[in-house]
């Protein structure tokens, strides 16, 4: 029997990064390169999985995102919950979503350091913008900040809560069924290196 290639192209293995050793190899859903290594991973010690979220404290100025931290699933079996782990290297956990303002360089009341982040970046270059702006016929949506015709939203928590995707997708919908010009800004966007000249310059008319 002949195949047709173009109509049945042959799938190019995906090269993704060992949870444990690092080390690049090809794989489809699986997190470790070898047995060995997901076995490792699972009995890597308390000391070790306090040493990683020190060091990338240490790296990025803030402690991990779950959703960030390869060793994740050895932190609950090691500690019992996340936030005990954080503690216990010597933090505090981050707050429950929008329970602590930051307030910006302009005075601005921000939901997270994040945003004050973005805000402080708008404000040092001059940037006019609003924060908390209501969607067309919100229904109790705002945007993060607006800028002349762009509304620039920050999902820093998109993956990592039920709700807030739930809420990111109705967002998104709103801006489709109006037509808004939508900026999307995520934590890999400020952290570990800002990358905020990338995605907001054209607003500084530079």
């Amino acid at each position: 029997m002949i195949v047709n290639n173009k109509k049945f192209p042959k799938r190019i293995a995906l090269v993704k990064q060992c949870k444990y050793c690092r080390k690049n190899f090809k794989g489809g859903a699986i997190k470790y390169c070898s047995t060995k290594c997901q076995y490792l991973a699972a009995k890597i010690s308390k000391d070790k999985l306090l040493k990683l979220i020190r060091t990338f404290y240490k790296k990025n100025g803030r402690i991990p995102f779950k959703s960030e931290f390869s060793h994740y699933h050895a932190i609950r079996g090691r500690f019992g919950t996340w936030n005990h782990a954080i503690k216990s290297a010597g933090f505090e956990p981050n707050p429950v979503m929008f329970a602590k303002k930051f307030i910006a360089n302009d005075g601005h009341k921000c939901d997270s350091l994040s945003e004050k982040i973005i805000d402080d970046w708008l404000y040092a270059r001059g940037v006019k913008h609003e924060i908390n702006f209501p969607y067309p016929g919100n229904g109790g949506f705002s945007t993060d900040f607006k800028v002349g015709n762009f509304w620039i939203e920050f999902f820093g928590l998109s993956g990592q809560h039920k709700k807030y995707d739930e809420l990111k997708f109705k967002k998104m919908n709103l801006a489709k069924i109006n037509k808004l010009k939508i900026v999307e800004i995520y934590p890999k966007d400020l952290y570990p290196k800002s990358k905020l000249r990338n995605i907001l310059g054209m607003l500084t008319g530079r």
